[in-house]
């Protein structure tokens, strides 16, 4: 029969795990930890399992990754439970490749602030947590690999795809009226949604006055032929470090000053005079400007909801091209 220091370690740490995703997506890991069963980790001989493009998993691995998966989910362990754990480190293994070739290396900062999160959700300090896990035979190293892949992970994704994802006003429209709100316009405020398009001539690195120049004579004459937005990309073809950029629904607030200034000034059809930024001059076109009313929060909240959405289906599609690229030998 459990004592009352058994009853109270599983009130405390009876919560449900969830999966880390690109931060400011990432949330806090909870993980349920049961009291310890039989004890299956006793010293053995470690044996190579499974090589993913020469990346080793042994059969420790494989043992913990499947504790720690019974924990978290309440299962037992099975075979079906054992394959679970060895596709999980497979992909975390290509997770990992990816992003060492990305150049992207986990936040030790992060992953501390996450177990921190967890420790404290459970009433635990990190020593704490990694007493409870051992408890059900479970290095929290196994939970730190977890986590480190997760980050790794989002890194990636976010540097491969952050700029190829727009959600525009008409989704966030849609995604309201589908889950029956209208998104607070009664009584709402009312924000700008521009249609822009932006050309950016860069500067190399230590730019001379001479070179800023020719590049704010440049960009000048492209906005003196400039007549609506359909021709932008062609006046840009041929010019010398210009490149063409479209920005859909884009908030006032999201542009630095003087840009913003400009672009608010302008009227539709017309281009504004370039500016110097850090590493560049640019012009914007003004293609669109629209009147949004509702609850801002709750726009912006649906946005990176939709957002994130977008971001995992790129990042599902991104794992399995991995996956099917890789050598992959089980032993």
């Amino acid at each position: 029969m459990p004592n009352e220091q058994d009853n109270g370690a599983r009130k405390a740490l009876r919560s449900c795990s969830r999966a880390l995703w690109l931060i400011p997506l990432i949330a806090a890991l909870v993980v349920l930890i049961a009291l310890p069963g039989p004890d299956r980790a006793t010293a053995q001989e470690v044996s190579i399992k499974v090589l993913v493009n020469d990346d080793p998993i042994s059969d420790y691995d494989i043992d913990q990754r499947e504790r720690f998966l019974a924990l978290t989910t309440q299962e037992q362990p099975s075979p079906d439970l054992k394959k679970k754990a060895t596709d999980m480190l497979i992909d975390e293994r290509l997770q990992m490749q990816e992003a060492r070739k990305s150049g992207i290396t986990p936040d030790d900062d992060d992953l501390n602030r996450i177990l921190n999160d967890m420790a404290q959700r459970n009433n635990l300090s990190v020593d704490g947590l990694a007493t409870a896990l051992g408890k059900g035979g479970v290095n929290i190293k196994t939970l730190k690999d977890r986590i480190r892949a997760q980050l790794a992970w989002q890194g990636v994704v976010r540097q491969k795809f952050r700029h190829d994802i727009n959600v525009g006003d008409a989704d966030v429209d849609k995604a309201l009226a589908e889950a029956g709100t209208n998104g607070g316009q009664e009584g709402g405020t009312a924000t700008s949604a521009l249609q822009l398009k932006q050309v950016k001539f860069e500067l190399p690195a230590n730019a001379d006055d001479k070179t800023i120049a020719s590049r704010l004579a440049a960009a000048e004459a492209l906005r003196a032929r400039f007549d609506n937005c359909a021709n932008v990309n062609d006046l840009a073809k041929g010019v010398e470090g210009a490149s063409v950029k479209t920005l859909t629904d884009q908030q006032p607030t999201s542009l630095a000053q003087p840009a913003r200034l400009l672009v608010m000034s302008a009227k539709v059809g017309q281009m504004t005079p370039p500016t110097l930024v850090q590493s560049a001059v640019e012009v914007y076109a003004v293609c669109g400007k629209r009147t949004v009313v509702g609850d801002s929060k709750l726009r912006e909240e649906t946005e990176r909801k939709l957002m994130n959405q977008e971001m995992m289906i790129r990042a599902e599609r991104l794992l399995r091209d991995l996956r099917q690229d890789a050598f992959i030998e089980y032993r």
